[in-house]
């Protein structure tokens, strides 16, 4: 288990780093209606989507049986690479055109924090997620690292658990500080607000790029 979770945990990590869900949820938890109870209703709806996209991934890779090695290394090469080339896009995307897809959406959300029903924010949530590209990218090549790998089911599940709360981090934090410390959080979630809507594209646009080359040139090592 030890060397899947080692393979797996830098696309986590990678993963988690998401401007978008977390200037979401930061928008929500500065708001002054409900923000509990929407923040709860935006960190399930991303939940479901990740859970959704992660089974889709999972059906998917697991019906690409390898029959020999090179096979498999072909198959890792293929989804390391096609994850590589998209995620370089995004993030040529990122840089050079303006609004992106999320910053439009927390635009919307902006205009509607005052009078949108708390469950609007599951949807919030999920579409938030599903827009997230830079993150599901980085999930897609993790799933294949566990799907493929030869650990055991336990192991596997185990690595998995750990894959999905570490990508949901930017949801599941500020909410969890809220929840527990109230209005003492406060400062911190102004402070960092304000932080990320000056640098979130910067962010974003890095990690895209720095895991763009990385998958590209693991991809390229695992060609047969």
């Amino acid at each position: 288990m030890g060397s899947l979770l080692m393979t797996v945990l830098p696309l986590a990590l990678g993963a988690a780093v998401s401007p978008t869900l977390l200037a979401l949820q930061l928008l929500v938890l500065t708001g002054t209606t409900h923000r509990l109870a929407r923040a709860w209703a935006l960190a399930l709806g991303a939940t479901l989507t990740l859970g959704i996209f992660s089974v889709l991934c999972v059906t998917a890779l697991s019906r690409i049986r390898p029959h020999h090695e090179a096979h498999k290394s072909a198959g890792e090469a293929a989804v390391l690479l096609v994850s590589g080339v998209l995620l370089a896009a995004v993030a040529i995307r990122s840089l050079f055109h303006r609004p992106t897809a999320g910053e439009q959406h927390s635009s919307k959300i902006a205009q509607r924090l005052t009078t949108a029903p708390t469950a609007w924010f599951l949807g919030v949530g999920a579409v938030g997620m599903l827009v997230n590209f830079s993150t599901l990218l980085l999930v897609l090549p993790a799933v294949h690292e566990i799907t493929h790998s030869s650990a055991d089911t336990a192991s596997k599940a185990v690595v998995y658990a750990v894959l999905f709360v570490i990508v949901l981090l930017p949801v599941l934090v500020p909410v969890l500080l809220v929840t527990v410390l109230g209005t003492g959080a406060d400062r911190t979630l102004d402070a960092t607000h304000a932080w990320v809507t000056r640098n979130g594209r910067t962010i974003g646009t890095v990690i895209e790029g720095v895991f763009a080359v990385y998958l590209v040139v693991k991809g390229l090592r695992a060609l047969p």
